[in-house]
């Protein structure tokens, strides 16, 4: 009966650090990596531009 109790108990916990860890990825984690993706995004056509001139129409 103990063990039954101490496998639930490491579920629970076990479940509550993985709901943690779903939280830091989706509050924290994915916003900046979006932030950061564009960023890298917006310095390379900067850099593009700056070397190889503006895209004539």
């Amino acid at each position: 009966m103990i063990t039954k109790q101490n496998n639930s108990d490491q579920k629970r916990e076990t479940r509550g650090q993985e709901l943690k860890a779903l939280g830091f990825i989706i509050v924290v984690l994915f916003p900046m990596l979006t932030i950061a993706g564009i960023g890298a995004y917006g310095f390379v056509i900067w850099m593009i531009q700056a070397f190889g001139g503006s895209v004539g129409h």
